[in-house]
């Protein structure tokens, strides 16, 4: 008995140091949330809005009427001059961009404009079914990475639906390798400043890989990279969306 009495405290001694271990180790990487990385680059080289303080200026984002209106009252409050028409300007900056998503265990991707999520609402909606990228002409960075997202079944989308109502993801669930379904995501956001017949883009491209789409977060970080590289004003409007999701 006094042999089985040892024993037993020794056990119980050895689980607690066990314990106490555990409880003093540090965090995983696994668990460390996912990190947006931004890159920005200038074709053929950059340019600060500074320089353009003074002479008449036509800013547009395209596909959103409220960016254009945003930034053109902000350039106004800081004291620049603000042309009605493109004709009228001395020098133009014209804004596009877009988020490109893809999930690669099951090929569902999302896409959508940059102007159409700022002036949208509700959530950037995912498809799996056969077609062509989402490509912008003005956007180099997206039109040259686009061509990855072509995919292919279920192009009814019963089956998402019926997913979407059973287990909340249109893929169903995953039993297994489920690295694989955490999105690969991208926004671009890129301004082009033309003054005559010169033509200089900065061009700012956030990712990011995560299980949820983050459309909102993406532009708002490509946007503020793209603003800090160029002088432009701070806008609110797409990390304000992304929040109303």
């Amino acid at each position: 008995m006094h042999t089985k009495a040892i024993l037993a405290r020794t056990l119980a001694l050895a689980l607690a140091l066990a314990g106490s271990a555990s409880a003093q180790a540090p965090a995983t990487d696994a668990a460390a949330a996912p990190e947006i990385k931004v890159n920005v680059t200038s074709t053929p080289a950059g340019f600060s809005v500074a320089a353009d303080r003074g002479k008449p200026v036509f800013v547009e984002f395209a596909a959103s009427p409220a960016l254009t209106a945003e930034l053109r009252q902000t350039l106004a409050a800081a004291g620049y001059q603000l042309a009605d028409t493109r004709a009228q300007a001395g020098v133009s900056y014209d804004f596009d961009g877009a988020f490109q998503a893809l999930r690669p265990a099951t090929n569902r991707t999302a896409e959508v404009r940059a102007g159409e999520f700022a002036e949208g609402s509700g959530e950037v909606a995912t498809k799996s079914a056969r077609g062509k990228s989402f490509m912008i002409s003005a956007n180099p960075v997206v039109t040259l990475l686009g061509t990855v997202f072509a995919n292919a079944g279920n192009s009814t989308g019963a089956r998402d639906a019926t997913n979407i109502a059973t287990v909340g993801d249109p893929d169903g669930k995953c039993l297994a390798k489920c690295e694989g379904w955490i999105y690969r995501q991208r926004a671009v956001i890129n301004v082009s400043r033309t003054e005559g017949d010169a033509k200089q883009t900065t061009s700012a491209l956030a990712t990011i890989a995560a299980p949820a789409l983050q459309p909102g977060e993406l532009f708002a970080r490509a946007y503020a990279d793209l603003a800090t590289a160029t002088g432009l004003p701070a806008t609110g409007r797409f990390a304000a969306r992304g929040k109303a999701e």
